[in-house]
């Protein structure tokens, strides 16, 4: 189970079209989870929101995160957690290159183009912890107590 290096997290979140899962706390304290496009830029992942989504209000309440970013093993996994912030309420930026990222060039551009007036949410994590890791065998703390399986 070996773990990514920086290099290689930076390349997994910022090439493909794998979604970001995050995590927020409702305010009856259950956790929310949804699927979302992203960006990674600066250090940061970047989503851009609809004003109306229900996680907005959860990061508005308590800006403590989850993210999963993950592809099917032996593919890596990367786990966050982190502080979501809100940097603009009516943010109409270029996030064509994202649409296209996630449904192609001629489905990006024409989302792009039919929505592109529409302000969004721009919200960005900051990372506070990174797990990361690839391939799929176990990590070495499970075969503590009855060592590893040999073939």
């Amino acid at each position: 189970m070996p773990t990514l290096t920086e290099s290689e997290i930076e390349k997994f979140l910022s090439t493909g079209a794998n979604t970001l899962k995050l995590a927020t706390l409702s305010p009856d304290g259950y956790p929310y989870v949804v699927p979302l496009w992203f960006w990674y830029e600066n250090n940061k992942l970047m989503l851009g929101a609809r004003r109306q989504n229900e996680w907005l209000k959860h990061i508005e309440a308590n800006s403590k995160v989850g993210v999963c970013i993950d592809t099917p093993p032996p593919g890596p996994r990367v786990l966050i957690r982190g502080t979501a912030a809100i940097l603009d309420r009516s943010w109409i930026g270029d996030w064509e290159p994202h649409a296209i990222r996630y449904t192609g060039q001629e489905a990006g551009h024409a989302y792009y183009e039919k929505t592109k007036s529409i302000p969004r949410v721009l919200v960005a994590i900051e990372p506070e912890k990174v797990l990361s890791w690839t391939g799929s065998d176990w990590h070495p703390k499970y075969y503590e107590d009855f060592g590893k399986p040999t073939d």
